[in-house]
């Protein structure tokens, strides 16, 4: 008699892995399907049933990346006005804590792949203008129509600077620098 299979919870299950694979500090050549199978205990059929290739799997990850990360995002804005929303939104791009200190550190590895292979240059030219929107409906509200472009540049420099500070040196920038940091560009921002 044949097992049941939860499709839609083997799939994330799969993605699941593939993230801490991906943030494990091997990179992005750590990632591989056999990788994947063997993370989960099983044969490389239990990923290629539901992604025949790597570069698939890649998109699923990062597609869940963006749906998790939308999903989170409105529970923490949820009934907080413009100027708070922004800041919980820059807030949420740091590295405040270990394990986002660790997930942050998985994707400044994965930078050095990024020309090496597609499904990677996807993956952050996916996040980059995932984060740009997020930034552009955050900023809109609270700057003038001409300002809002430099706003987000200005914006999105400031939290890739942070953030790789934070992985460069992890114990010299604590959350509490790192906010600090940031509350004081938002003020100089006018923000």
């Amino acid at each position: 008699m044949p097992r049941h299979v939860d499709h839609e919870q083997r799939r994330r299950d799969i993605i699941d892995a593939s993230r801490r694979i991906l943030v494990s500090g091997g990179g992005p050549s750590a990632l591989t399907i056999r990788a994947v199978a063997k993370e989960l205990g099983g044969s490389i059929t239990l990923v290629t049933h539901f992604f025949p290739t790597r570069p698939e799997l890649m998109r699923a990850v990062v597609a869940e990346m963006i749906e998790s990360y939308d999903t989170e995002l409105a529970a923490l804005e949820e009934g907080a006005d413009a100027p708070t929303r922004l800041r919980i939104l820059m807030r949420w791009l740091l590295p405040l804590a270990e394990n986002d200190w660790a997930a942050e550190k998985g994707r400044i590895v994965l930078i050095a792949q990024r020309e090496q292979e597609p499904s990677i240059g996807e993956f952050f030219t996916t996040m980059d203008t995932r984060i740009r929107d997020l930034l552009r409906r955050h900023v809109e509200p609270l700057v003038p129509a001409e300002r809002v472009d430099v706003t987000i540049d200005l914006l999105r420099v400031l939290a890739n600077g942070l953030v790789l500070s934070a992985v460069e040196h992890h114990h010299a920038w604590p959350q509490e620098r790192q906010l600090a940091v940031l509350e004081e560009a938002l003020a100089a921002y006018g923000l």
